[in-house]
């Protein structure tokens, strides 16, 4: 089983969500308005430093990694490799 943590530009939101759901991902946690900084420079929704980011985290068996995977590198494609879309993996296990 794999966390799976993407990282995406505010404004890609709804196109990270629908691909969620094409890949019938079978829950997601969603944690708007994500600030910090990284590739793409500072995002404190400021004027100095506008924009946020949206984490999605999931929780899935290796069976769905890959055609989450396939789509996400799709959607970074279509955006170029600094549009703003990061995805990680973490081993986890179910401990309850």
């Amino acid at each position: 089983m794999k966390l799976v943590m993407m990282i995406a530009d505010t404004a890609y939101a709804a196109e990270v969500e629908q691909l969620l759901e094409e890949c019938d991902i079978p829950g997601f946690t969603e944690i708007p308005n994500v600030l910090g900084k990284g590739a793409t420079g500072k995002k404190f929704g400021s004027r100095a430093f506008p924009g946020s980011s949206t984490m999605y985290l999931a929780a899935l068996d290796d069976h769905c990694m890959e055609p989450l995977q396939e789509r996400l590198h799709a959607l970074r494609d279509t955006h170029g490799p600094g549009g703003g879309l990061k995805a990680y993996t973490i081993n986890t296990e179910e401990l309850l």
